[in-house]
């Protein structure tokens, strides 16, 4: 002070203060984008099983259109044999009859669609196009699921009526024949299968219920694919670049 220095000093302890806060940012900078660079390969490698996931989806779906279209051609030839009273082929009814009652359901794993919704990332522009179509996606899912319930709900209800009423007791080596050909001997008695259609309305519901019921959840399943192929487009865009 008696130097007349005073300013000299104070513009110095200014720079190092000036200084000190540089660094400071360009710590925070640095940490900032390594965990942004992190939160990035995180991120990638939940979209390459996101892309996994949608084939595996698509496989399922596939499978499942081909048995479901099957069972509905089915029901539909067994629905117009007894209305115009003709004879309907045994084997192709039990084993028809089979597919509808035992639980078939499209199952998807949603584990990596919900730890990508996490990420901080998600929410960035870059992201827009990806984001609509996982909502999209998981939109037909659900539609899918909640159509599956009801279908499944409704041919479970009718076959425990049919385990009541003594259906399954006039039936039941037939059905052990449809299941497993080889372990079990073909039955002995002939069956009017005709008067079993006519005394038996649980079992008409349950054909005429899957005839149409599974033509809406084809048409679903081909939806879901065809929105499973544009999120996997946008996911693949973003992965390559």
């Amino acid at each position: 002070m008696e130097q007349n220095k005073t300013g000299k000093y104070l513009k110095y302890a200014v720079g190092e203060i000036v200084l000190v806060v540089i660094g400071i940012l360009i710590a925070i900078s640095i940490n900032n984008w390594n965990e942004d660079r992190k939160e990035e390969v995180i991120l990638k490698g939940n979209l390459s099983t996101i892309l996994e996931i949608l084939e595996n989806d698509k496989a399922q779906l596939l499978t499942l259109i081909e048995s479901r279209e099957e069972s509905t051609k089915q029901s539909t030839t067994i629905i117009n044999s007894y209305k115009n009273n003709e004879p309907i082929d045994t084997k192709k009814f039990f084993k028809t009859f089979l597919g509808i009652v035992i639980e078939q359901k499209f199952d998807s794993d949603q584990s990596s669609f919900q730890r990508i919704k996490t990420s901080k990332m998600f929410e960035t522009a870059k992201m827009d196009r990806i984001r609509d179509y996982m909502v999209i996606y998981t939109k037909a899912l659900e539609d899918i699921k909640f159509l599956e319930l009801r279908q499944n709900n409704f041919s479970e209800t009718l076959e425990s009526e049919l385990w009541r009423n003594g259906f399954y007791d006039k039936t039941w080596s037939y059905f052990r024949i449809a299941f497993d050909s080889i372990q079990f001997e073909n039955p002995k008695d002939s069956i009017d299968l005709l008067s079993i259609i006519a005394n038996y309305g649980e079992v008409k519901g349950i054909f005429l219920r899957n005839e149409i019921g599974m033509s809406s959840a084809v048409k679903k399943y081909k939806l879901l694919i065809e929105k499973g192929n544009l999120l996997s487009q946008e996911i693949s865009v973003y992965l390559n670049n």
